[in-house]
């Protein structure tokens, strides 16, 4: 009786620990979007069954500039929902000074060796949209590669760089992307492409620019539910493992 006791007290407390995570990684989604004359953001988080640490945010640097963020923690449940939480407090800070990409992530990377924990890190992808010329900057800290939907092609944006938290005095290049009326540039976790289906398969990158080209034309908000719908479609009764994230900035 006293094993069954401890067991109980034990599940209770695990249990008290994951809703106090996903209530911190669910405070740390942003409540509001740029709404640039020239572009149009939008976003799809589906948290997997256990606590997963994608965080995301659109952060207004003036009427011009807007800037998205989609990163993932290492670990599951409190410790990755805690860290997110750091890490976001940095970036948010940070953003006052209207860092570039690279910058940002510089910055993010020296704040946290100066909070370095053991076995901690983060991906992120970070863009700035100039709503004026309508480009792109995209640096990326070891996250997966987004795509650039223009026209009939859709390509991966060939960028790469360390994850932020592990080296210091690491520096991430910057790529600059010229868009026109009716391009997308999709940014996604990894939970996308690692989705799996009952037989064990996973929905990867084809799936997914096959999916995109078929929903191409559709709005930001649209595209990012098409997303999710067919990975959900595919995974059929397979629980989600991780963290589903999809971010859109379509050219309007």
């Amino acid at each position: 009786a006293q094993l069954y006791q401890r067991v109980a007290q034990q599940a209770q407390r695990l249990e008290r620990d994951l809703a106090m995570a996903r209530e911190v990684q669910l405070r740390l989604l942003p409540t509001a979007k740029p709404q640039p004359p020239r572009a149009a953001f939008a976003s799809r988080f589906l948290p997997a069954r256990t606590i997963g640490g994608d965080l995301y945010d659109f952060l207004t640097y003036d009427p011009n500039r807007s800037a998205i963020a989609l990163g993932d923690v290492s670990g599951k449940a409190a410790p990755a929902a805690l860290y997110a939480a750091l890490v976001s407090g940095i970036m948010r800070s940070a953003a006052a000074q209207h860092p570039s990409p690279s910058e940002m992530l510089r910055m993010l990377n020296d704040a946290l060796q100066e909070r370095k924990l053991d076995s901690q890190y983060v991906t992120m992808l970070y863009g700035l949209w100039n709503d004026e010329n309508l480009t792109l900057q995209i640096a990326n800290g070891g996250s997966v590669q987004p795509l650039f939907c223009h026209g009939d092609e859709i390509d991966t944006i060939r960028a790469e760089g360390f994850p932020l938290g592990m080296f210091p005095n690491a520096t991430w290049e910057e790529f600059s992307i010229a868009t026109q009326p009716g391009d997308s540039v999709i940014f996604f976790s990894d939970g996308i492409v690692d989705a799996q289906n009952t037989a064990g398969e996973m929905f990867g990158n084809d799936r997914l620019v096959a999916c995109v080209r078929k929903h191409r034309q559709k709005s930001a908000s649209k595209l990012a539910e098409s997303v999710l719908t067919e990975v959900g479609r595919f995974q059929g009764k397979r629980d989600r493992f991780d963290d589903e994230t999809v971010l859109v900035l379509r050219v309007v």
